[in-house]
């Protein structure tokens, strides 16, 4: 594994809340990535590789009409929108301006490779806005937020069609299923829900479960709760599901026996869910401290022949990161450990 930390102020050395790479359209567009942050800021960056492995990064585009700090950014799909949410409650959706327009007074000064406006504008929420996802046909939007609702969104209608009131919660992550059959969430009031896309009903919602531990263990056939509550220091909770909707994986896991069953510190965990069993984890990925995030590669690989058996009955492997507060956990469905760490990568650690 290579890698690279680029030394360049991200966003005026103010906190990066999120980051998403654009997916790509044509071989000859550049890789972009776009971040957010405290400062209100949505940058647009060029990304490429030398031969020798290092990182160059160019700013293409500063997208500055939020008045609070950016929470979340998220390419569509096809790669030709990026939504934006904030503290304000409002959800930007920015399309790029193609042809040569003549530059504003205050740009004249500092000119960009890029000119990105606003197509939408989404007002609907009345709290800060945490995650957001887009469907697989970037016709709509799913957003979740501080006021305990998840609303999702006719993009080019430029309204919500639907409000989900389920939580007792922030709802910190928000994940759409690939395979257009749920919308799945995850909320500071402990529970991970789906929801039918149709109907907008609850199809699941999981809390407690007796986890796959072997016979031997002190937890085998023990009901436990499975998620921190809103006392977690943390905004985010942002699951995903795999790129075939096969798995999704949930952050902020935390295994705790109910109150005199078993003498035992909780642990902190990310569960992997399958889609045929939504209210009970079907994996347990330990970690040493709360997961905040966990996001999958979008690109999946050939199995390793001759490589450990997967744990899964997969056609291919494929890729997880999991975030915590100090360090990045990847993982490879075709083995049970983790293949990488990264940890001392943030300079207020």
């Amino acid at each position: 594994m290579k890698f690279a930390i680029p030394e360049i102020s991200w966003h005026n050395r103010d906190p990066v809340l999120s980051v998403d790479f654009q997916p790509k359209a044509e071989s000859s567009e550049p890789l972009r990535l776009a971040t957010g942050g405290t400062d209100s800021h949505v940058l647009i960056w060029y990304l490429s590789t030398t031969e020798s492995g290092s990182v160059n990064l160019e700013v293409a585009a500063d997208l500055a009409r939020h008045q609070k700090a950016v929470n979340v950014v998220r390419w569509s799909p096809d790669g030709q929108y990026l939504a934006s949410g904030d503290d304000e409650s409002i959800i930007f959706i920015w399309k790029q301006k193609t042809e040569e327009v003549a530059p504003a007074p205050e740009q004249i000064e500092e000119q960009y490779k890029e000119t990105w406006v606003i197509h939408k504008t989404l007002r609907g929420h009345m709290e800060d806005v945490l995650d957001l996802t887009w469907s697989l046909d970037c016709k709509h939007l799913a957003s979740g937020s501080v006021d305990n609702k998840l609303l999702m969104w006719d993009v080019g209608r430029g309204r919500y069609n639907s409000i989900l009131t389920d939580h007792k919660g922030f709802v910190q992550g928000v994940s759409w299923d690939p395979r257009g059959q749920y919308i799945a969430s995850a909320s500071t009031d402990r529970i991970f829900r789906t929801f039918d896309i149709n109907t907008k009903k609850v199809t699941s919602r999981s809390s407690k479960a007796c986890l796959p531990f072997p016979k031997d263990h002190s937890l085998h056939q023990v009901k436990v709760r499975l998620y921190h509550d809103d006392t977690l220091q943390t905004f985010y909770r942002r699951l995903q599901f795999s790129p075939d909707g096969l798995l999704i994986a949930v952050p902020a896991g935390r295994v705790e026996p109910e109150q005199g069953k078993v003498d035992m510190k909780p642990i902190n965990a990310v569960y992997i869910y399958t889609r045929y069993s939504l209210k009970v984890p079907a994996c347990i990925l330990p970690c040493g401290e709360p997961a905040l995030v966990t996001r999958w590669c979008p690109r999946r690989f050939a199995l390793r022949a001759g490589g450990p058996a997967s744990a899964f009955p997969l056609q291919s492997r494929m890729l997880l990161a999991v975030g915590t507060k100090r360090s990045v956990l990847v993982y490879d469905t075709q083995q049970k450990t983790p293949i990488a760490l990264i940890s001392n990568i943030h300079y207020t650690r």
